[in-house]
């Protein structure tokens, strides 16, 4: 992190030298004075919004942007808290994910009547990526335990069109080989009716694979790799999606998914399918809720957010699958002073019927739910809770700007926050087996690390843990919008 800085300073050193790029602090995150543009008369005064004017919306319908600001004419706003209602709505529309930019201008019409100018920049809505994923649950995984192998790695191409009509309605389309060969489409259409709360979404996919991991032993999985494909999976799915509000969310699915496995699957492992059967198809209904009270998204500093998901596997019909799983999440945002902030993040998951089929196998490690120093490890059981606490510094704020870059990419962010983290956690396992060395035991880890945030939604995490068996290393873990 210190050779970082330095070299950062040796950069904005030589800018001189380098007349293409430049590189700014970044003062404030909020949005530009607005003093110069309105004055109130007292701190009880009133406006009353006259017109909306929306400026770089050439994509994007004005329906959409008022329906993602909240905000339309004829609404009132007391002056004493102007800036702050406007920032506020200014970070609403950046967590749209439709702008790079925005500011909001209000400008006075009459005695309590003014107008709001939106300037936006659009982002890149079309964008054709070529795809390098890994086929493991984290990089420590396919790089440590997997030797980095190339033939564990995912590529392909993958289309995103982010904003399709204007409509805030997004298509992907991709097409996957190397460790798993998948076709996948998807398409999201978040308001269909004039009150602009109701959506629909559906999506279609094929996989398979000629490797598979069938089975846990001493907490790690272990993997099989055949001649011919051993595992192939199709999935269709429909969605109906309720916003109450922006930040309020509802959501109730309906997918048919079918599994096929060869015969070798079940001689490693007969509880692989219920019932010793080489396929399964059934029927999963699920309904998920969530609430987003943070400023930034991405990466939220302020607020809370709380989410839940309830699904059901097995509808009576089809295949043998029967599970009722509920997932719930919780995370909270505090700032402490200034550039100082604390977050804390819980998730917990019931499942009944406790004893479950292995390909169903989901718990502690996977999907994003892991304790901080314990990636190598996965656990089994019918119920878990991990509660993990941050506190976290921002060191470094500038904007690197290049000339030569087009115009939605040549400004780009850059933040970074060292920070101090401690998890616990706790994973039930029915069935006490002798090769699971976590369940029905205390868990916790703690250490450093570093998180890097840019545009585009994008996260690097670097942290240098320990868990509780005295066990140490460094993790890489990234998100994006993509």
């Amino acid at each position: 992190m210190f050779i970082f800085i330095q070299c950062l300073g040796q950069v904005k050193g030589q800018q001189k030298k380098l007349p293409w790029i430049s590189i700014k602090p970044i003062t404030t995150e909020a949005s530009p004075s607005l003093e110069h543009k309105f004055h109130p008369y007292d701190d009880s005064s009133f406006m009353v919004i006259n017109h909306i004017n929306i400026f770089g919306n050439d994509r994007t319908h004005k329906e959409i942007v008022l329906r993602e600001l909240e905000l339309y004419p004829g609404d009132t706003i007391y002056a004493d808290v102007m800036d702050a209602f406007l920032e506020e709505k200014r970070q609403r529309l950046l967590n749209s994910s439709l702008f790079l930019t925005v500011q909001i201008y209000p400008l006075r019409h009459g005695l309590h009547s003014i107008d709001l100018n939106i300037e936006v920049m659009e982002r890149q809505y079309f964008l054709v990526l070529p795809l390098l994923g890994l086929a493991d649950r984290n990089f420590n995984v396919w790089w440590v335990k997997h030797n980095h192998k190339l033939n564990r790695l995912n590529y392909g191409v993958k289309l995103y069109e982010n904003n399709l009509t204007g409509n805030k309605d997004r298509l992907s389309a991709g097409f996957t080989l190397g460790y798993t060969q998948k076709f996948e489409l998807q398409y999201e259409f978040p308001y269909f009716n004039e009150a602009f709360n109701q959506g629909f979404g559906v999506e279609i996919s094929y996989s398979r694979n000629k490797e598979l991991n069938y089975k846990i032993d001493s907490n790690k999985q272990k993997f099989f790799k055949g001649k011919d494909y051993l595992k192939e999976n199709f999935e269709i799915g429909l969605r109906y999606m309720f916003k109450e509000d922006i930040r309020l969310k509802h959501s109730i699915s309906l997918s048919y998914n079918s599994f096929k496995v060869a015969d070798t699957v079940l001689a490693l492992n007969s509880n692989y399918f219920p019932n010793e059967d080489l396929s399964q198809k059934y029927f999963e209904l699920k309904y998920e809720f969530s609430y987003i009270g943070t400023d930034i998204w991405a990466y939220p500093l302020h607020g809370y957010s709380l989410s839940a998901i309830f699904s059901r596997k097995g509808l009576g019909i089809l295949g043998d699958v029967n599970e009722t799983k509920i997932t719930v999440n919780g995370s909270k945002y505090w700032q402490l002073f200034e550039n100082t902030y604390l977050e804390n993040d819980f998730t917990g998951s019931i499942r009944l019927p406790a004893e479950q089929p292995y390909f169903l196998f989901e718990g502690i490690g996977y999907k994003g739910q892991y304790l901080k120093g314990m990636e190598y490890y996965v656990m089994n059981g019918n119920y878990f809770a991990i509660l993990s606490n941050s506190l976290k510094k921002r060191i470094l704020a500038v904007r690197i700007h290049s000339r030569f870059l087009p115009e939605e990419f040549a400004t780009i962010p850059l933040k970074m926050y060292f920070k101090v983290y401690g998890d616990v956690g706790y994973n039930h396992s029915k069935v006490n087996r002798s090769h699971d060395y976590f369940s029905n035991r205390f868990l916790y880890s703690y250490g450093i690390g570093l998180d890097v945030v840019s545009f585009y939604d994008a996260v690097l995490g670097v942290e240098c843990s320990i868990n509780q068996l005295g066990e140490k290393g460094v993790f890489l873990h990234f998100t994006s919008a993509f």
